[in-house]
């Protein structure tokens, strides 16, 4: 479980845990309520490339475009066959048909 906060949106800070198993999202919760492994903090802009496959988690770390407290590979090695699945770009289509962000 990965906790994401997300400054500077278009909705102010926006918190969600996004449940991953055995290499899939199971499940997205809004809000910070809950158990976590790591908590990943980014400005929007960051996220949405980051979601996007077009800015290497590892990369921004170094970079200091996000902070994570936590279990740091839980995050980065847990997650990174998620981000370039065909369920997550389908999850995003979904975020951005129901929101603003536009993850398409």
């Amino acid at each position: 479980v990965v906790r994401f906060a997300v400054s500077k949106t278009p909705h102010g800070k926006v918190q969600f845990r996004l449940i991953v198993a055995d290499g899939r999202v199971v499940d997205v919760l809004p809000g910070r309520d809950g158990d976590q492994d790591a908590t990943v903090t980014w400005a929007y802009p960051d996220a949405v490339a980051q979601f996007r496959g077009e800015l290497d988690p590892d990369e921004a770390f170094m970079a200091g475009r996000c902070k994570v407290e936590g279990d740091y590979a839980r995050y980065v090695f847990g997650l990174r066959p998620v981000f370039g699945s065909p369920e997550w770009s389908e999850l995003l289509a979904g975020l951005a048909d129901r929101s603003t962000f536009d993850g398409a």
